[in-house]
């Protein structure tokens, strides 16, 4: 038997009748010589290699090779099986989609929306000192813009343009900023911010480092509207140094809408002595300014707006029957309400000092309905008597006396 290993390029070659079988080696140099390939122990004599350069396998009598057959139905095999089992994966998270109700898609994209707008107002109410641009006659007064905005009453920064942010351009919060945002309303925070209307906004800055430990979890700021009922909300927060404490401001957006604020009457006089007029204190105890459009005053017979303009967080307002004598100490906020019929003055008494009832109401924009906020109803077991207000106990029934505390005079605006 005889073998010839001079094939090119390494290629074992062979004569089928003097050597069934040669082993590869490689001589790159050695000469081309006509003959058949084994490719290997395990390929049977009938499978021979065409001498070309590409060196394909061809089968000797033109039939299909057995192995490769073999090799495609395996591959085919396993395409069916993978196709089988994602198709079943799609049909078992199809199952627990519809189970649990989850939705994709629109609800992912809404969720990126208030995650952005959440990072974009914390940054806008922080990275900067804010400005104003206040509005004479429905005109901006751009020349006279500034950033000085924490300066003006709740009032003018109700009718002007406003971006109430909070730094002190040196990377720090501005307490002074902090304290002016009593005089700004939750509505011109929102918009000042850039966030979409119709969504509502939560603010809250608390210590969470001090040299003194007991300011640590004080907060500094907290209002806005509750996230209950809300489908979606989002929250962004960031530390920051507010003096020598560290604080953090966290800002929550949310879908929950708005609910009156906690605005209350205070203190009420029925039966002025003298010619004095009647009077309500209202205060807002809250955290942002309240918008006044809305706001009603009623008793049996008699319905009036108390009016326009803005009660800054812990002012006072004075309704009263009478603008030009009504004791005002303090001097803050009065609505005359003579020409309503709301409240009387000198020989005209309004109200009832043996019965009557006063209602605070609230009408949100867009609709008729007023909400009862507050209610107080009283009659003669009251003894309520002449040139003594009735100053509010919070937290009890407005309607029980014995929420009321009797005072000489009064004390209108305190």
């Amino acid at each position: 038997m005889r073998c010839d290993f001079s094939a090119p390029f390494g290629r074992a070659w062979y004569n089928p009748s003097d050597c069934p079988r040669q082993m590869v080696r490689k001589y790159p140099t050695a000469p081309r010589h006509n003959g058949t390939m084994i490719v290997g122990p395990f390929v049977s004599a009938d499978v021979l290699m065409d001498a070309t350069p590409m060196g394909h396998l061809m089968p000797e009598s033109g039939s299909t090779p057995k192995f490769r057959r073999s090799d495609d139905e395996h591959a085919l095999t396993a395409v069916v099986e993978f196709l089988s089992a994602f198709v079943l994966f799609l049909v078992i998270v199809s199952a627990f989609l519809a189970l649990s109700q989850l939705k994709l898609g629109s609800n992912v994209a809404d969720a990126d929306r208030f995650d952005q707008m959440a990072i974009d107002s914390l940054e806008r109410l922080t990275d900067s000192k804010g400005h104003v641009v206040l509005i004479d006659e429905g005109v901006r007064d751009i020349s006279n813009s500034t950033d000085d905005w924490h300066h003006f009453n709740a009032s003018v920064l109700l009718e002007s343009d406003l971006l109430p942010a909070i730094g002190n351009g040196n990377g720090r919060l501005d307490s002074a900023r902090i304290t002016a945002l009593g005089n700004v309303t939750e509505d011109k925070l929102t918009q000042g911010l850039g966030v979409d209307g119709g969504l509502s906004l939560n603010l809250t800055i608390i210590v969470i480092e001090s040299d003194n430990v007991s300011n640590v979890g004080e907060l500094v700021f907290s209002d806005g509207s509750s996230r209950s009922g809300a489908t979606r909300s989002s929250t962004a927060s960031r530390q920051m140094y507010l003096d020598n404490e560290l604080v953090r401001v966290t800002v929550e957006i949310h879908n929950a809408g708005r609910e009156p604020s906690g605005i209350r009457i205070t203190e009420i006089m029925v039966d002025p002595l003298n010619g004095p007029p009647e009077w309500i204190e209202i205060e807002n105890p809250d955290g942002f300014a309240m918008n006044l459009s809305g706001w009603s005053l009623a008793r049996p017979g008699v319905f009036t707006m108390i009016g326009d303009g803005a009660l800054g967080a812990g002012e006072k307002l004075i309704c009263t029957g009478n603008s030009e004598t009504q004791n005002n100490p303090n001097g803050v906020m009065m609505y005359d309400m003579a020409s309503s019929g709301m409240l009387g003055t000198g020989a005209i008494d309004s109200l009832d000092s043996e019965s009557d009832q006063i209602i605070l109401g609230w009408t949100r924009s867009g609709t008729i309905l007023t909400q009862n906020v507050m209610v107080i109803s009283w009659d003669s077991d009251w003894n309520i008597p002449s040139n003594h207000s009735l100053s509010y106990n919070f937290g009890g029934n407005p309607s029980d006396s014995s929420n009321w505390t009797s005072m000489n005079g009064g004390t209108p605006g305190w």
